[in-house]
């Protein structure tokens, strides 16, 4: 949906004031709420630049569901991309920063791994995850978007391996969490799964 939960606003916030972050790609930006709260910290609250020309802190976001974009979105927003994140993530530029908010279960899993790899391509700092957690949260297609089913069932297991911060949150139907992702802690950790799925090959033919 164009929204998400309102638990984990204190989290973000908190996030974004340790990263500081110059530059924000927000994919599946909907409603445009993170987008805001961003540039109302960053530039208005910790910069003092109220006026839109005195704004320093470029944020951009990627919608695949034109519909939802509006005149607000655009008078907060630097540039809205309207397409698909998958695609379009190869395109952009870099960000120190990329929100990915409710949109990882909305990809086959094996995609979804895929996608988060191009984002991590595409960033030079961290990325804030916001997911809920567990098989509780199904979803359909709403609002006439066919982008909104779940399609993934994500658990802490999957995230643990390369998440410098998180928290969790108990609200229905399940745990929802926000997770801030190093760029270089993700990258060795993927570096460690190709080494340890080299050995275990190179074993696999040893014992042929």
């Amino acid at each position: 949906m164009p929204t998400s939960p309102y638990v984990h606003i204190q989290t973000f916030v908190n996030y974004l004031i340790e990263t500081r972050p110059s530059s924000i790609l927000d994919i599946g930006l909907g409603n445009g709420k993170l987008g805001f709260i961003a540039r109302d910290l960053l530039d208005v609250m910790l910069g003092e630049r109220y006026r839109r020309e005195q704004w320093q802190v470029r944020i951009d976001g990627i919608e695949v569901f034109e519909d939802y974009i509006q005149h607000h979105q655009r008078d907060i927003y630097d540039h809205i991309y309207i397409g698909d994140a998958f695609e379009l993530i190869t395109q952009v530029e870099s960000y120190e920063m990329i929100f990915v908010g409710d949109v990882l279960e909305h990809f086959e899993k094996a995609k979804a791994w895929q996608f988060l790899d191009r984002c991590i391509s595409c960033c030079t700092g961290h990325l804030i995850v916001n997911i809920p957690l567990g098989p509780e949260w199904r979803q359909p297609e709403i609002y006439g978007n066919p982008y909104e089913r779940h399609r993934s069932v994500w658990n802490w297991p999957d995230f643990e391996p390369f998440t410098y911060k998180y928290k969790f949150f108990d609200i229905y139907p399940g745990t929802y969490s926000t997770l801030l992702i190093r760029k270089d802690d993700y990258i060795a950790y993927k570096v460690g799964r190709f080494h340890s799925d080299v050995q275990s090959t190179h074993q696999r033919h040893c014992k042929i």
